[in-house]
C-alpha cells in the first residue's frame, strides 16, 4: 500500500477531501458549529462549506438544528470500521484489560495519526483522562505527551527526525520542553521498548508513563497511563505500572 504522501493529487478527489475536512473540524470542544465557523476552520468559501455540511447531514453523519450543525451517532460508524476490522473487542481489549489488572491502574492505547496520538482504547476503570475531557477518538500532541514521545522512539530514525522538526510544539504548562533540540535528546535517551515518563508537561500535576512499539502492520502505537503526581510517589507503584506497560506493549505488537 502506498503512503498518503506517495499518491499524486491527480489520483485523488479534492471535493471528498474537503468533505472530510468538514467532518474533522468538529473534533474540538465545541459541540455545534455554524457555517461561517466551519468555513473559517476549513479555509473554505461559505457557499462551499454549506453544501458540504448539508451533504453530511443528508448522509447521516451530521445533524442540523436551526443554523447550527453537530456530529450525530452516524459518524461513529467511521471509527467502528477500524476497531471492528482490527478485532479490538475480541483481541486487543482483553489484553489491555489483563495488564490494567496487573498494573492495578487504568491503561490506554494510542495510534499515531500524522502529528497526533489518537486515543483508541481504554481499560481498567475511568482513570484521569476522561476527567480531563478526553475520550476515545481524542487527539493528543506527539511532542508533549508520554504516549507521543514513546511513539517517536518507536519510529524509524528518518521519520522521527521529520516529526521532531515539523510537529506542532506548544507550551502546555510551565514544565513543557519547548526547544526541539532538547526534545530530540529527551526522546533519544529512552531506548525503544522501555518506559517514557512525562511529569506535568501536558497537564499540570499529572504524571504519565508510556511504552511505544511498532505493530506487525507497520503502524506505530503506544500503551500508556496517566494519574495525579502523588500516585507515582507511592512505594512500588511506578515500577508496577512500568512493568505492566512493557509487557502489554509486547503482547499487543502482534495484534495490531
Amino acid at each position: 500500500m502506498p503512503n498518503s504522501t506517495d499518491i499524486p493529487p491527480s489520483d485523488t478527489s479534492l471535493t471528498f477531501a474537503k468533505g472530510l475536512a468538514v467532518l474533522e473540524c468538529f473534533n474540538t470542544a465545541t459541540t455545534a458549529l455554524g457555517v461561517p465557523e466551519i468555513a473559517r476552520r476549513c479555509g473554505l468559501d461559505r457557499a462551499v462549506a454549506r453544501r458540504l455540511v448539508l451533504t453530511l447531514v443528508r448522509a447521516g453523519y451530521v445533524r442540523q438544528r436551526g443554523r447550527a450543525y453537530a456530529l450525530c451517532p452516524g459518524s461513529l460508524v467511521l471509527a467502528a470500521g477500524l476497531l471492528q476490522g482490527q478485532r479490538f473487542g475480541l483481541t486487543v481489549q482483553p489484553v489491555l484489560e489483563g495488564f490494567a489488572a496487573q498494573a492495578r491502574q487504568p491503561l490506554m492505547l494510542t495510534l499515531r495519526d500524522g502529528h497526533d496520538a489518537v486515543y483508541v482504547a481504554h481499560a481498567g476503570g475511568p482513570g484521569i483522562l476522561p476527567r480531563l475531557g478526553f475520550t476515545l477518538g481524542s487527539r493528543l500532541p506527539l511532542l508533549s505527551t508520554a504516549v507521543g514521545r514513546a511513539m517517536l522512539g518507536a519510529e524509524t530514525p528518518g521519520a522521527r527526525a521529520k516529526l521532531l522538526a515539523e510537529a506542532p510544539l506548544t507550551a502546555w504548562t510551565e514544565r513543557t520542553v519547548t526547544e526541539r533540540s532538547r526534545l530530540a535528546q529527551v526522546v533519544a535517551e529512552t531506548p525503544p521498548g522501555t518506559a517514557v515518563r512525562n511529569d506535568g508537561e501536558f497537564e499540570p500535576g499529572i504524571t504519565a508513563t508510556a511504552v511505544g512499539f511498532r505493530c506487525e502492520s507497520g503502524e506505530v502505537a503506544a500503551v500508556g497511563h496517566s494519574a495525579e503526581r502523588a500516585l507515582y510517589a507511592e512505594p512500588g507503584t511506578a515500577e508496577r505500572i512500568e512493568t505492566a506497560l512493557v509487557r502489554c506493549a509486547e503482547a499487543l505488537r502482534t495484534l495490531l
